[in-house]
């Protein structure tokens, strides 16, 4: 399944300043199974998996 998600982040090396504003981004390889309660978690661990780069999300939005 594939979810657009918006969202706010930090990176790494300053996770206290949020810079980088995500207006669009969609999420790819989401399981079906996952309970709509805990999508925004899995998302989250999912995006930190995937770009080590970041620090800190918050503000995600699913679109």
């Amino acid at each position: 399944m594939e979810i657009r998600v918006g969202y706010k982040h930090s990176l790494a090396s300053a996770p206290k300043e949020f810079i980088v504003q995500v207006p669009s981004r969609v999420i790819a390889d989401v399981p079906v199974n996952v309970p709509r309660a805990l999508l925004p978690e899995f998302i989250t661990n999912l995006i930190a998996e995937r770009s080590p780069s970041i620090g800190k999300i918050r503000n995600l939005k699913i679109l």
